[in-house]
């Protein structure tokens, strides 16, 4: 497991440290990557991430990275994001079966919207409200560790 986390996560960071890119960009497009990978749309976060970072001239390697290593992250935060938007609009619990929800978008994706729309609009205002203070705090808290990965290995390709 842990060579896989430095082949896959240290290794390509640290390519771009050597590349130029500094430890203040590539924590804002990991913390932004982050961000975006946990929205409550699965098989959206990679173009939203593309768009944004495009937009932001962010670092492309970091973003993607930070995305893809938050996938069980943005699963498992679907419905609370949901539950919260609920909450605050004083929406009814809708019931969310996983193999429904899944099973509904395979028969038939604008009956699925229909159903499920609103429940999406939901998740998004539950994570409007949570993920953006959370990935400034991110943001911040990840400069430290890439200016030590700036020093980590000063080695030529």
């Amino acid at each position: 497991m842990r060579d896989w986390l430095q082949r896959r996560i240290r290794d390509p960071l640290v390519a771009e440290l050597r590349l130029g890119a500094t430890p203040e960009s590539l924590a804002q497009a990991t913390a932004t990557g982050a961000a975006i990978g946990v929205l409550p749309f699965l098989g959206l976060t990679s173009l939203v991430a593309l768009a944004v970072g495009r937009a932001q001239k962010l670092n492309p390697i970091a973003l993607q990275v930070a995305n893809y290593l938050v996938t069980p992250a943005q699963i498992a935060l679907i419905i609370p994001f949901v539950r919260l938007g609920e909450y605050l609009t004083g929406a009814p619990a809708m019931p969310l079966n996983p193999m429904e929800i899944i099973s509904a978008f395979m028969d038939n994706p604008w009956a699925f919207l229909k159903e499920f729309g609103v429940a999406g609009l939901h998740g998004l205002l539950g994570w409007t409200l949570t993920v953006p203070a959370l990935a400034w705090l991110g943001n911040r808290a990840l400069r430290p560790l890439f200016q030590r990965l700036t020093s980590y290995d000063r080695r030529p390709f």
